[in-house]
Formats: C-alpha cells, sequence, structure tokens
C-alpha cells in the first residue's frame, strides 16, 4: 500500500468520507471538480451577504431600527445575487426557477435580520474565522464567533430545507470546537446551528470535554483511513450517485 504524508482534514472532507469513501477519493485525491448547483451557489451567495454585514460594524447596525438593517441586509444581498447572474444563468434553470431561489434565498436573509434585530441578540464578534491546527492536522472556517463576556458561541449558517441538526452537522460542531480550543486554549459554551430556512433561533449544541474528545477520536479514525493513494481502498458505499457530484 502507498502511503502519503499527513492529510489536512476539514469537517467537509471528515462527512465526505464518511458518506462515501469513494466520493472523498474522487474530490479530495483525484481532485475533481465539483458540479455546479443552485443550492451551492445561493448557499455561497447567502454566506456572502452575511459576512459582509457582519464584518462592517455589526454593533453600528444593531443600534438601527429593524427596517434599516433589513435594508441594508437586502441591499448587500441584491448586489452578491447581480455578481452571481453569470453562473446563475449557466445552471440551466428557467426563469422562473430562478425567481424562486431568489425569492426563497431573500427570505433567509429577513430571517437573519429578524433575529439580529432582537433585544438579547449579542452582534458577531468577528467572521469567517479560518482556523486551522498544524497539530491536529485539521482546519476549518468558522461563519461567526459571538463573544458576550466569557461565554464565546460559535455560529454556523445553514441553508438547508430542513432545520434538523443530523449527525453531519453534530460532527462539524465538535470539530470546529476542537478547532477553536487548539487555537484559543478556550472551550466555546456551544456552537449553534442557525437554520436560516426558520425565522427562529440558532439551535445550539452544547460543547464540554466529551464533545471535544469525540472529535479528536474521529479526526483520528478517519486520518487512519485515508492514508492510502490507491483508488482501491476508497470503496464507493453510495451505489455510484458519487460520481454524478463531479464535472
Amino acid at each position: 500500500m502507498v502511503k502519503i504524508e499527513k492529510r489536512i482534514l476539514s469537517p467537509t472532507a471528515i462527512n465526505t468520507y464518511l458518506s462515501c469513501p469513494h466520493k472523498f477519493y474522487l474530490r479530495y485525491l483525484k481532485k475533481l471538480r465539483t458540479k455546479p448547483s443552485i443550492h451551492l451557489l445561493r448557499g455561497l451567495i447567502v454566506h456572502k451577504t452575511i459576512h459582509e454585514f457582519n464584518k462592517n460594524q455589526p454593533r453600528v447596525f444593531h443600534k438601527l431600527p429593524p427596517k434599516m438593517v433589513s435594508y441594508e441586509l437586502i441591499s448587500k444581498f441584491n448586489t452578491e445575487w447581480e455578481k452571481a447572474e453569470d453562473r446563475l444563468n449557466a445552471l440551466g434553470l428557467t426563469q422562473e426557477q430562478i425567481n424562486f431561489y431568489y425569492d426563497d434565498s431573500k427570505q433567509m436573509i429577513l430571517n437573519f435580520s429578524q433575529w439580529f434585530c432582537k433585544r438579547d441578540t449579542i452582534p458577531a464578534d468577528s467572521s469567517e474565522v479560518r482556523l486551522f491546527s498544524k497539530n491536529l492536522g485539521l482546519m476549518g472556517i468558522v461563519d461567526a464567533v459571538h463573544k458576550d463576556g466569557e461565554k464565546v458561541t460559535l455560529v454556523d449558517y445553514k441553508t438547508s430545507k430542513y432545520a434538523n441538526i443530523t449527525d453531519d452537522i453534530f460532527r462539524q460542531a465538535a470539530i470546529y470546537a476542537l478547532l477553536y480550543h487548539d487555537k484559543y486554549n478556550t472551550i466555546p459554551d456551544s456552537v449553534s446551528i442557525h437554520f436560516l430556512k426558520n425565522a427562529g433561533d440558532p439551535q445550539p449544541i452544547h460543547i464540554d470535554n466529551e464533545t471535544l474528545e469525540y472529535g479528536k477520536i474521529l479526526i483520528d479514525s478517519i486520518r487512519e483511513k485515508t492514508t492510502s493513494k490507491s483508488e482501491k481502498s476508497y470503496p464507493c458505499t453510495c451505489g455510484g450517485y458519487c460520481e454524478r457530484d463531479f464535472i
């Protein structure tokens, strides 16, 4: 068996392997390009909109009337949507389909605005925080970090249809917490999953030492299984659907 150097893993890479080892091989070893989709593209647009908002003095926006906050967010969203016009048109969707996803995505931004304007909301301290650990061989990007005194909350925005904390999401939260602890020597109180499809509050996943230990065991397990370069070491477990995800 041919071995390779220690691989830098990410929450997405780990979840990809667990969904189908062959998909992991195609994406991370063969390095095939992922096919564009409306779900990926609109997710990027929504995340970019909130990131631009969060990094642009959110504590100042927090003092504005809700209508002004909504106006700022929707203006940023429209700008990002217009920037992506060529990529949207290249997807081969009808104008009616594009309009549907525009309205659906816009509602997500309005839901975020409604949550942001609540009196007890703490604005983000930082946005799209890149975390890297050479020690863990791990990297990830946290959508937002909120600090309230010594309390730290990591936030992950989701544009998925269903507001359920799945195993994939829990694993992702554990890894983010592990990365944050490794870099800052602080265990975050929670990783909150903000399902933007809903107008409600983010759903917290509380973090403790057991969660961090789970993350370490998970990483070690996946790393052990992904040391080979051989395609035979990465069998397909999804019935061949993984092949359709790549160009």
